[in-house]
């Protein structure tokens, strides 16, 4: 009997220590969706610095909202004063109320960096005409010339969680 009370003792302090080391960081803040884990945050220029290395990764960041969506709250874009970095809410799980455009706030989740092209700029290079390769038609020799140097970068996030500050 002595035996099962001092496992069971033990036990639940192995508990509480698991439950304390788990506990989210976000105690300072209103917080959304799952709040935020990760104990360091970095500014919004430093995702777009370091986006290569970032790409894929759950990271969390610090920054000002400086627009979300007017109608259902459902994304945000936040700023550090030089970039801009879209966010979008995971599974729409959590909105932001209207008024929470220019407070701080902490968030994380997945960073996306993704290649784009434009595929209107290829539509309205190739409708010009001209000269073209042989066995190639002008207009997809154009597209193909046109969508390569056209290409841009999109970074955006998917966020499980925030805090507003």
């Amino acid at each position: 009997m002595l035996k099962k009370a001092i496992l069971t003792g033990m036990m639940l302090i192995v508990f509480s220590f698991v439950a304390c080391s788990s506990e989210k960081v976000d105690t300072l803040g209103e917080r959304y969706g799952q709040g935020v884990t990760l104990a360091e945050a970095i500014s919004v220029n430093d995702v777009f610095t370091q986006a290569a290395e970032l790409n894929g990764k759950i990271v969390r960041v610090s920054g000002s909202i400086s627009d979300l969506c007017k109608h259902k709250g459902c994304w945000m874009q936040v700023s550090d004063g030089s970039e801009v970095l879209t966010v979008r809410f995971k599974d729409e799980a959590f909105i932001l109320p209207a008024d929470a455009a220019g407070k701080n706030v902490d968030f994380e989740g997945l960073f996306i960096a993704e290649k784009l092209s434009n595929p209107l700029v290829s539509h309205s290079a190739c409708a010009g005409g001209g000269e073209h390769a042989e066995g190639e038609s002008c207009e997809a020799e154009r597209a193909e010339k046109v969508v390569q140097s056209s290409t841009a970068m999109r970074y955006t996030m998917v966020s499980t969680g925030l805090v507003l500050l």
